[in-house]
């Protein structure tokens, strides 16, 4: 009877045991440094976003996050070290979504949505047509009837091929039904200077890169790419509102690799919530013009496989999709 009732209590034990193991993730995590992979070059945007929204996460987390910049291949090459990652919530990818919901559309990856768990969205890139200050357009509708009247003499520049802003001026010309000539660039900075110098028609191109520009005159945005204005240039508006029905969305946020456990990634989630609310995030962002957009893991999912059925018609489209 003694033997019986000492295997209950120890098979009761490891039960308990057991159950509390399952819970231990979530109150232990994280007890080290975390890594945020940032996919592209530090300096830009992007890293300083990154950086910022790491020193505003390591206070809910109680632990230091280290940002790390994998550059190269447009972003995918960051993307798939982080999808490589060990699962358990150290390893972050701080990405807009183009890499994972644009470009395996374009490209043989090893990766794809189903690579990572999403944790939150954090900004909006929003992009926007400009024109040099002696443009003679005023509005999208002036430049439209100049595109009716002489088919392709009008010329505009991205930072690619297969760019956002390449991508939405393609959606413009399939809905307006006009045709326009596409000069990619390896970057905004040389196109910029093609188009304050008069050699392009008007520039696609992203607001929080040409403050500059804008506050001196030298350009002005005639509408945004996005599904609402930009705050700090309220009186621009968006293409929709300008009698275009195109939106070409722009926005990132945080990844964890598949099979993170689910406690971690709430942990994680409910620290970048924090972290986006935080005065010292809220006000870099304000004053680097950038966009915050928090969203759940859950919303933040749905728009990352929304955006990349919405980039796969396009890019098909425009002949640019792998087969």
């Amino acid at each position: 009877m003694n033997d019986v009732l000492h295997r209950g209590a120890r098979a009761a034990l490891g039960l308990l045991l057991a159950a509390l193991s399952l819970g231990a993730p979530a109150q232990e995590f994280p007890q080290r440094p975390l890594q945020m992979v940032v996919p592209f070059a530090a300096g830009g945007g992007l890293d300083l976003n990154a950086r910022n929204l790491a020193e505003a996460l390591a206070e809910p987390l109680g632990q230091p996050v280290v940002v790390s910049n994998r550059e190269g291949a447009a972003g995918t090459i960051g993307l798939n070290a982080v999808a490589a990652a060990r699962p358990d919530g150290y390893t972050l990818a701080f990405t807009p979504a183009v890499p994972l919901s644009s470009e395996p559309h374009r490209l043989r990856l090893n990766y794809g949505l189903d690579s990572f768990r999403p944790v939150c969205q954090v900004f909006d890139n929003i992009f926007a047509i400009a024109v040099p200050a002696a443009s003679p357009w005023r509005s999208v509708a002036d430049l439209l009837a100049a595109a009716r009247r002489e088919p392709g003499a009008i010329s505009y520049g991205t930072s690619g091929t297969g760019s956002i802003p390449h991508l939405g001026t393609a959606d413009i010309e399939a809905v307006a039904h006009v045709s326009l000539t596409h000069v990619p660039y390896k970057g905004d900075a040389p196109m910029l200077q093609d188009l304050m110098a008069g050699r392009l028609g008007f520039g696609a191109v992203l607001v929080s890169s040409i403050t500059g520009q804008l506050g001196s005159g030298a350009l002005r945005l005639l509408a945004v790419y996005s599904d609402r204005r930009h705050p700090a240039f309220a009186e621009v508006p968006t293409l929709q509102e300008a009698g275009v029905d195109v939106v070409q969305a722009s926005f990132g946020g945080v990844l964890a690799p598949a099979r993170t456990p689910d406690a971690v990634v709430q942990r994680l989630e409910s620290a970048c919530r924090q972290a986006v609310a935080s005065p010292r995030y809220q006000d870099w962002a304000r004053r680097a013009n950038q966009v915050v957009d928090f969203r759940p893991a859950a919303d933040f999912e749905r728009h990352l496989r929304e955006d990349s059925r919405l980039k796969a018609a396009t890019l098909r489209r425009l002949g640019l999709a792998t087969p």
